[in-house]
């Protein structure tokens, strides 16, 4: 088989199973996917914004106690 046939198989397989799938079972992995999925400034930062959060939120607890 050539590779446009192997993908359009592949496709073909992949949207049998789509349409074989519940409506309601189809949500139900969405909402599943979202909610494990990070923080979209994390996804599109990386962890750099957490730790300015982080650095930021300690210099304001100093602050607020007086520390120098």
């Amino acid at each position: 088989m050539s590779a446009s046939q192997d993908y359009l198989k592949f496709l073909t397989q992949r949207m049998v199973r789509y349409i074989d799938t519940p409506k309601s079972e189809r949500k139900e992995a969405r909402r599943e996917r979202r909610e494990h999925r990070p923080n979209w400034i994390v996804r599109w930062f990386g962890m750099i914004p957490f730790g300015v959060s982080m650095f930021a939120r300690k210099q304001k607890k100093r602050l607020t106690r007086g520390e120098s």
